[in-house]
């Protein structure tokens, strides 16, 4: 684990740039040829991974190595895979697409969330 805020880092900035040109191909190229429902999905997925591209940002820059601040790294990571992944997948018919992973992935967020709350009280 010697380098896993770099790789968290590197990954995170991966997402950054997806985000940012996934957004101007739903809007230079997709537009016209999604449904109004599937421009909001993709939007939804795109707002969640930027959401999470900060927090992810902001918890390297603690560069913690308290096992529980990499456990909420790496949910977060999971679960955006899970979820961002499946919504891409099923509105533009990709590769691996189970849509069981998205309630999942959502289910993983959340636990990052609640255990980056309990890493608070575990600090002195």
């Amino acid at each position: 684990m010697k380098y896993f805020w770099q790789i968290n880092n590197s990954v995170t900035a991966l997402y950054g740039a997806s985000v940012v040109g996934l957004s101007a191909l739903l809007m230079h190229l997709w537009q016209a040829s999604l449904t109004e429902q599937s421009a909001a999905r993709v939007v939804s997925a795109l707002a969640l991974l930027a959401f999470h591209t900060l927090a992810l940002l902001v918890l390297a820059q603690q560069r913690s190595e308290a096992k529980l601040t990499k456990l909420v790294a790496l949910l977060w990571h999971l679960g955006l895979w899970c979820f961002v992944w499946t919504i891409l997948a099923g509105v533009f018919a990709l590769p691996f697409y189970y849509s069981q992973l998205a309630p999942i992935g959502g289910q993983l967020l959340i636990a990052a969330w609640l255990l980056l709350a309990v890493t608070a009280w575990r600090r002195s």
